[in-house]
């Protein structure tokens, strides 16, 4: 019988008085590809970081090929095979796939330069061996999102990993490149390397996994193999039962097409030299329209517009009726918008600052006492917000960096909450959140629809806007098609529009 490629033995890590992992086991097999799955906060991330040797456990013990690992040395972990995909790529952009591949570790010729014709074969044999197909002198910046996770598989390869750690792999991409990917595992799977697979997204456990982790409060609750367990049980172990209640409930509410019938925010033939052609549709007062399509379809590109962050070069922009041109957010902000983007990290919060620091970020003016900030105000705001949004934990002083995935969506859309906006866009909302933190997502943006606001939401995840839609518009290179009333469609309509559009 075959080994374990890896084994987490009774691992426990105790930060002060938060036991943030307990006891929890792991073993992966050569040749599987095992979910570890949880809700944010669940430990699954200090497990990874453990493995990885970045942190070094309190209690417990780590077998590599049934040899005790060195704790919290993450050279030797990388040296004996293991390694680690994060969510958030890892890449040099400006620098070429053969450069990145070996960055930091070009074979060098006796007098020390590079040995690129080494290095050429050494990468072209890596691409053969494992059937994939890259550029090696093309910009990593310039490959889409699946491309660049090749690469970083083809980095961990390179270093003869046999155990590789996957955070969110698919967290930005479309769903033929999911596709893709999942095509890439189940080869490096058949090579005999052993894969832990992260992922909110239940549907890639079931489609790629062979066998499933649940953890939650820093213990590993269950094990299972994937053919022996349904989504229900896996929501209700990775939630417990409230949070899997209201996550069944979230799709149930009553849809509100057109919501007051007030025309809250119109596009009209709106163009940009392209990138996107001839949009035009009606955002209602009380009401969420839902925008999907495939990643590269410019949905991100049309939100940026909408806010003033681009410009348009054709057409109209009209917010409650009257034509408006926005040179930039600042003037959108003006005009009640509020916009969450995408990358929440990079464009959306500042990390190494407080909760209520960030919530306050929007609304700064209104906490001015002098040439100063009241700090007393500032703090009573965003302790209402944290209570409202349920942000945990809630201590407003926490550096955001330090909470987990979905509270730092809740902080950020706190934000935008505070100025009561007449109008939220919001571009891929849960991207990287659980499912208990989705459904309060959905939650907070039915309530803003139902106090008047107009929601407009881009997502991929064509459950995700089947559950949260009031209307549902396809986007596809550039130009958009109908929007029809969520209730008159299902997400066999939906791959289809998709499909036949992109064809």
């Amino acid at each position: 019988m075959d080994r374990p490629l890896i084994r987490g033995i009774d691992l426990t890590k105790v930060y002060g008085d938060l036991v943030a992992l307990n006891t929890a086991n792991l073993t992966v097999m050569p040749g599987e590809v095992r979910a570890l799955i949880g809700s944010n906060g669940a430990g699954k991330s200090t497990l990874i970081k453990i493995l990885t040797g970045a942190v070094t456990p309190t209690l417990g013990k780590v077998e590599i090929e049934g040899e005790y690992a060195p704790l919290g040395d993450p050279r030797e972990m990388i040296r004996r095979g293991v390694a680690c995909i994060y969510q958030h790529s890892n890449l040099a952009p400006a620098m070429s796939v053969l450069d990145n591949i070996y960055l930091g570790r070009q074979p060098t010729s006796h007098l020390g330069l590079v040995a690129v014709k080494r290095q050429r074969q050494a990468a072209r044999a890596l691409l053969d061996r494992h059937g994939i197909t890259l550029d090696l002198d093309v910009a990593v910046g310039s490959l889409s999102t699946v491309k660049q996770k090749e690469v970083e598989i083809l980095k961990a390869l390179a270093l003869e990993a046999r155990v590789i750690l996957m955070d969110e792999p698919t967290g930005w991409l479309s769903a033929s490149e999911v596709g893709k990917l999942h095509a890439t595992i189940r080869a490096l799977k058949d090579r005999g390397v052993g894969i832990v697979y992260i992922s909110h997204m239940l549907d890639e456990i079931f489609a790629v996994c062979d066998t499933v982790t649940v953890m939650r409060d820093g213990k590993v609750i269950a094990e299972s193999a994937v053919v022996d367990i349904d989504r229900p049980r896996v929501v209700h172990l990775m939630v417990g039962e409230k949070l899997a209640r209201e996550s069944e409930q979230a799709g149930q509410h009553k849809r509100r097409p057109r919501g007051t019938g007030e025309v809250r925010l119109g596009a009209r033939r709106l163009s940009k030299h392209g990138v996107f052609t001839d949009v035009s549709f009606d955002l209602y007062a009380g009401e969420i329209l839902c925008i999907t399509g495939l990643i590269g379809s410019k949905r991100t590109e049309l939100l940026r517009t909408l806010f003033g962050a681009d410009r348009f070069d054709a057409g109209t922009l009209e917010i409650e009726g009257k034509r408006v041109s926005l040179s930039s957010p600042r003037g959108a902000i003006a005009h009640g918008m509020g916009f969450l983007p995408e990358d929440r990290h990079r464009e959306g919060l500042m990390l190494d600052l407080s909760t209520n620091e960030n919530l306050a970020m929007a609304t700064l003016s209104r906490f001015r006492s002098g040439i100063l900030l009241s700090a007393r105000r500032l703090s009573k705001s965003a302790r209402l917000m944290i209570e409202a949004l349920s942000i945990q934990p809630p201590d407003g002083n926490r550096a955001v960096r330090l909470l987990s995935g979905g509270n730092q969506q809740k902080t950020l859309l706190g934000k935008w909450l505070t100025l009561s906006p007449r109008i939220i866009i919001l571009d891929e909302p849960t991207v990287g959140v659980d499912v208990g933190a989705k459904a309060e997502i959905y939650a907070i943006l039915r309530k803003e629809r139902d106090r008047g606001a107009a929601v407009l939401v881009v997502s991929s995840d064509l459950e995700e806007v089947l559950t949260v839609a009031d209307r549902i518009a396809v986007m596809v290179s550039g130009r958009l098609g109908d929007v029809r009333d969520a209730e008159a469609t299902d997400i066999n309509a939906l791959v289809r529009e998709i499909g036949s559009q992109a064809a």
